[in-house]
Formats: structure tokens, C-alpha cells, sequence
């Protein structure tokens, strides 16, 4: 029985990138190392540069110490400014020997470090007995100084004699001493570049190993898949256009049918408003007109005037004036009789009686040219939405209302400036926003269905604009 085992493309993918992957980390790592390695030995040659030079700076301090006491000596034996003279000699001795012993020792204060090298030890053994010899004249002249008695300049001479006859050598000592120290930095900084050199060629070294393992076999391996990719992608994308042409006419179909859809609703909301205010006119209207004349006629006969007939009456004719209004905004029969112009007229008319503070502002240019009855319909019902709402919610004082027109071209725009209100065109077709938006939606739908476009600008306290746009 044999046994096959198939290993997924996916899954052998995911190895060689996993072994990249981990090869790529190690390189990365290495080079991160030597960077630490190379740095962490810069600074502390650089330390060391520090410090050297700081040494450095105090031994040549020294030789300078050395010449000035031999110069104050010489100026106290010859007698001249002997108090100025002692102090500041005594200042340089103490100065000397501080300097020379934190050389040896390391000194704190001087921020100097103890002296490790064999051979400046040597050194400085070297020159430890004129050191000595000049320290130790240099603190009996100041012993014989500070006295009391008269200062007598013979007393000073051989003490003065011997710091000048030590000096010299204690110089040329100082002198190698130093050049010693310029050596050992510079040996340090030399043995730094043999140590930047060889982790530079381990950089490189890593580098080309990274380029030679990881980055050519993965540019490989991608220029591949990025070609299997554009493969794919280019059969998709045929795929695509097959999809797109097979959906083209259902999409053009879907649409057709929602226009059907919507046409066929508004259609049947306008027909219902006929209805509706064809029966209220012959029905409820002719019921309230013989009402009302029953009330003049009972008012008539009654002997003495009665204010609660009086005011029945008056009830009644706001009643039937009211019952006028609603079937007027049911069925404008001025639209259909003496076209857009004259309705849009008396919808003003009845807006300034119901609302009386506001100054209703219109300017129309609307041509002769006979409008389609959708188009006269549809756009009265967005200006009487629009007005609603304005009236309703906005608050405003002022409403402008500007309607152009030509043959093919209609526009529209109703501003207030009214509180207005945060509008968020997604809204529109929320379910928890559908009651406080539906008019909106509305005159959103009956727009479109006409093929033009409606914009809602508005902001809370800024006032509102409504503007509508028709191409026929």
C-alpha cells in the first residue's frame, strides 16, 4: 500500500518565508551587535581621549608649576615684592605638588585617574628624587619666609640654588612623561581603527551573506508571486466585466421597476388626495355649509342676540374655512387650472394668513413654456413641504423663496433663517428616524423621480436652505 502526501501550496509557503523570515532576524541581529559592539568601543575610546588629554593638560601644567617656582625663587632672592612674591610661591607649590601627586594616585577633585601604566611609573620614579629635592628646598624657604625676624635674602640662596639645579631634569622628565601619554592615546586610537575596521568588515561580510540568502531568493520568490498575482488579477478582473455586463441590464431593470414603483406610489398619492378632498368638498363641506346656514337661521329667529349661538357660529366658519385649507393643500385645483406660477401665489396667500409675523419673500422668473403635470406637481409638493416644515419647526422670520425656470430647466430654493437643525442624509432612511424625517424623505423621493436633485443645507443656528434642481 502506498501512501501520498501532498503538501498545500499555503502551508509551503508559509515554511520558506517562516526560514527567511528567521534568517533575516539573525542578520539583522548580528549587524544590531556589532553596531552596539562598535559603539560601546568608540565611546570608550572616546573616554579614554577625554581623559588623556585631560592628563596630558595637567603634566604640561606641571612643567609650567616647575618654571614658575624657579622664577618666584629667584625674585624673592633678589629682594623684590618678597610678600606678593611668597603667597603667590606658596600657592604654586601647593598647586605643583597636588598636580603631581593626583598624576600617581588619581585625585577626585582634579578629576584625574590613577596612573595604571608600568612605564609612567618608571617614569616618574625617575624623576621622584628632583621632585623631592625641590620640594623639600622649596617648603624651607617657605619655612624661613614666614619668620619674623628680618628676611635676609642669603639665608633663601641655597635653597633657591638647588630648585634650579633639580629643574632641569625634572622638566626633561616631564617632558617624556608627557610624550608618553600622547603615545598611549594615540596607541588607543589605533587599536580602535583595527577594531572599527575588522566590525566593518563583519558588517559587510553579514550584508553580503543577507543579500546572497535572503534578499535575492525573496526578490525571486516575489517577482513570482507578484506575477501569479497580476495573473490572477487580470483574470478576475475579466471575471469582473463578465459579472458587471450579466448584472448590467437586471441593475437597469431593478432601477426601471423602483421608478415604476415610485411613480406608481406618488401617482396614487395624488389620486387619493383628489379623492379624499373630492369628499370632504361634497360630503363633509356641503354638511358644514348647511350648518352654519341652520345656526344663521336659528341666530334670526331668536328674540334676543345669544353669544353662545354667536359663538357656535363664528366656531362653524372657522371650521369650514379650515375644511377649505385642507382640501386646497389636497387638491391645489389652481395648479391644474392656471398652472405652477398662479398656485405657488395662493399657497403664499395661505401661508401669510396662517402665519402672519413671517415675511414671506418671493422672486420667480419662471418662463411661458407649458411645464409637464409631473413636474408642476411635484415641484408644488416640495414647496409646500418645504414652507410646512419651515413654519412648523424653523421659527424664522423671514422666508425667501426662489423659483427659475426655462423649457428645460427648473430650480428651486427655499432659505429661512430659522433655529435650523443638525441634517445627516443617512437619516433618511433610519427606522427610529422615520416619523421625524418622512416629509424630507419625501421630497428626497419625489426629486429623484422627476431626475433632478435635492440639497438640505443646514446647521443649528445658521437657518435652513432647501434647493432643488430639475433637467427635462
Amino acid at each position: 500500500m502506498f501512501i501520498f502526501i501532498t503538501m498545500h501550496p499555503v502551508s509551503e509557503e508559509r515554511s520558506i518565508f517562516k526560514i527567511f523570515t528567521i534568517l533575516y532576524a539573525v542578520a539583522l541581529t548580528t549587524i544590531a551587535l556589532l553596531s552596539v559592539f562598535s559603539q560601546i568601543k568608540i565611546q570608550q575610546a572616546l573616554t579614554h581621549q577625554m581623559n588623556d588629554a585631560h592628563v596630558i593638560n595637567f603634566a604640561a601644567r606641571l612643567r609650567t608649576y616647575s618654571q614658575t617656582l624657579s622664577k618666584l625663587a629667584l625674585l624673592l632672592e633678589s629682594g623684590r615684592d618678597i610678600e606678593d612674591n611668597r603667597k603667590e610661591f606658596i600657592n604654586t607649590l601647593k598647586q605643583w605638588q597636588k598636580s603631581h601627586e593626583g598624576l600617581q594616585s588619581g585625585s577626585n577633585f582634579l578629576n584625574l585617574p590613577a596612573n595604571d601604566q608600568d612605564e609612567l611609573k618608571q617614569m616618574f620614579e625617575i624623576i621622584r628624587n628632583p621632585h623631592q629635592e625641590i620640594w623639600n628646598a622649596a617648603s624651607n624657604m617657605i619655612v624661613v619666609l614666614n619668620e619674623d625676624t628680618a628676611f635676609n635674602t642669603s639665608r633663601i640662596r641655597p635653597y633657591v640654588q638647588t630648585i634650579l639645579a633639580y629643574e632641569k631634569s625634572y622638566l626633561l622628565g616631564m617632558e617624556l612623561i608627557v610624550f608618553d601619554y600622547d603615545r598611549f592615546s594615540k596607541e588607543r586610537i589605533r587599536n580602535l581603527k583595527e577594531i572599527e575596521y575588522i566590525v566593518l568588515g563583519l558588517v559587510l561580510f553579514t550584508l553580503m551573506l543577507e543579500a546572497g540568502l535572503i534578499f535575492y531568493p525573496l526578490s525571486t520568490r516575489i517577482r513570482k508571486i507578484i506575477r501569479g498575482l497580476v495573473d490572477a488579477q487580470e483574470r478576475a478582473r475579466k471575471l469582473t466585466e463578465e459579472v458587471q455586463l450579466a448584472n448590467q441590464e437586471k441593475l437597469l431593470r431593478q432601477e426601471m421597476e423602483q421608478r415604476i414603483r415610485s411613480y406608481s406610489i406618488i401617482n396614487g398619492q395624488e389620486k387619493e388626495r383628489k379623492r379624499i378632498a373630492a369628499e370632504i368638498h361634497d360630503g363633509i363641506g356641503q354638511m358644514l355649509t348647511s350648518l352654519r346656514m341652520k345656526l344663521e337661521q336659528i341666530e334670526d329667529r331668536s328674540m334676543q342676540h345669544d353669544p353662545e349661538i354667536a359663538m357656535v357660529n363664528t366656531m362653524m366658519y372657522s371650521i369650514i374655512n379650515e375644511t377649505k385649507r385642507i382640501c386646497a393643500d389636497l387638491l391645489p385645483s389652481v395648479l391644474e387650472d392656471f398652472g405652477l406660477r398662479a398656485a405657488i401665489d395662493e399657497l403664499l396667500r395661505l401661508c401669510r394668513q396662517t402665519a402672519p409675523r413671517i415675511d414671506f419673500r418671493l422672486e420667480e422668473t419662471l418662463s411661458a413654456t407649458t411645464l409637464p403635470k409631473e413636474v408642476k406637481i411635484g415641484v408644488y409638493r416640495i414647496l409646500q413641504e418645504s414652507l410646512n416644515n419651515a413654519i412648523k419647526h424653523a421659527n424664522a422670520d423671514i422666508i425667501e423663496i426662489d423659483i427659475d425656470g426655462a423649457a428645460n430647466f427648473l430650480q428651486l430654493t427655499v432659505r429661512d433663517n430659522g433655529k435650523g437643525f443638525h441634517f445627516d442624509s443617512h437619516q433618511l432612511y433610519s427606522n427610529e428616524q422615520a416619523r421625524k424625517v418622512n416629509g424630507i424623505r419625501n421630497m428626497k423621493e419625489r426629486a429623484e423621480l422627476l431626475g433632478g436633485t435635492l440639497l438640505i443645507d443646514s446647521q443649528p443656528g445658521t437657518g435652513t436652505s432647501i434647493q432643488l434642481a430639475l433637467t427635462f
